[in-house]
């Protein structure tokens, strides 16, 4: 019998967990719960500039209690006070998606609320432009 011993390791700010410490650091670095955290999506996206979070966070309504405790109503009034917010949050984003979610999950408001923001329609549309580009670029 064989007894191994493997490291395992969690990110500070979400549930994630992998064998790989480097890995691992380079998730904590953009994982969308920290708040220092570094968008790669803006990188991508030629951003001069990564937005404050503080100031996208203040952009949101903050939730009077956790969304499986709403009732219906809470719910409805809550979702139409987040749809209000989220032109502005998209100016504030530059419309960077891994920004959107990410001051949307450090502000405890579940994504599925939100009708008019789909991660991955908006990530799936940016990667279509930037091959797009890319193919321009090469002559294609």
């Amino acid at each position: 019998m064989k007894k191994v011993h493997r490291w395992r390791y969690y990110c500070d700010f979400c549930k994630k967990a992998g064998q790989s410490g480097g890995h691992m650091k380079n998730h904590e670095l953009a994982c969308t719960l920290n708040p220092g955290r570094v968008c790669k999506m803006c990188k991508k996206m030629d951003h001069v500039a990564q937005p404050d979070m503080p100031t996208l966070l203040a952009a949101l309504p903050t939730p009077s209690k956790p969304a499986t405790e709403m009732n219906w109503d809470d719910e409805t009034a809550f979702r139409i006070l987040v749809e209000a917010a989220m032109p502005e949050l998209r100016v504030l984003t530059n419309n960077c998606p891994a920004c959107i979610l990410a001051a949307l999950r450090q502000k405890k408001i579940p994504v599925p609320m939100v009708d008019s923001f789909n991660f991955k329609k908006e990530i799936e549309t940016i990667f279509q432009d930037i091959r797009e580009e890319d193919d321009d670029n090469r002559g294609y």
